[in-house]
């Protein structure tokens, strides 16, 4: 599947493929109608705004076995609150993921889960990197990676807990915050409402 959407909080959407979005003043609710990504799906989303913007999506997007995804995500606007739900990596899936923020001020919430614990599935081979570039009047004011890979993962958890929640939060170009916290994986989402709900 190859999914492309483009979003302006003028009233303009452009799609490709299935991603779709509803706009309800400020807030942008993307929808992907098939919350599962495998094989060598790619999904594309941009969000443009020119003054304050609140990006939602409808549920977890989900990675599965075997698949090798890429995601591209760019946000753009004076004001931005990326609040995303978190992504679950089913065991020996590998994605790319690309974010890259250009704003004034926000809060951009990232979260990840490795692994279906409930289900009794470790997270013992694949392979993830995910990027976040935030900008800030231009320049480059956050970098940060997330990165495993599955055969290194396997015999020794480094991060010592299946979930990781990111958030990052700009006040202003010379006043930002990053906070990462590594939690048990069924606790992630708990984790995030609390965090978006702030």
């Amino acid at each position: 599947m190859i999914g492309k959407l483009r979003v302006r909080t003028n009233g303009i959407i452009e799609r490709e493929g299935p991603l779709n979005a509803f706009l309800f003043g400020e807030t942008i609710m993307i929808a992907n109608p098939s919350e599962v990504l495998a094989h060598n799906d790619y999904l594309e989303i941009q969000v443009e705004s020119e003054g304050n913007i609140i990006v939602e999506d409808q549920a977890f997007t989900k990675i599965s076995s075997k698949s090798n995804i890429k995601i591209k995500v760019e946000g753009r606007g004076k004001r931005i609150n990326w609040l995303l739900h978190p992504y679950l990596f089913y065991n020996d899936s590998s994605a790319e993921i690309t974010n890259k923020f250009f704003l004034n001020e926000g809060k951009i919430v990232e979260a990840y889960i490795l692994g279906r614990k409930m289900h009794k599935e470790k997270f013992s081979s694949g392979k993830i990197r995910s990027v976040t570039e935030i900008y800030v009047d231009g320049k480059l004011l956050i970098y940060d990676v997330f990165r495993v890979d599955g055969d290194s993962f396997k015999d020794k958890n480094l991060m010592g807990k299946e979930g990781l929640l990111a958030v990052y939060t700009i006040n202003k170009k010379d006043d930002f915050d990053v906070k990462k916290e590594v939690i048990d994986g069924e606790k992630v989402g708990d984790k995030w409402l609390e965090e978006i709900y702030k």
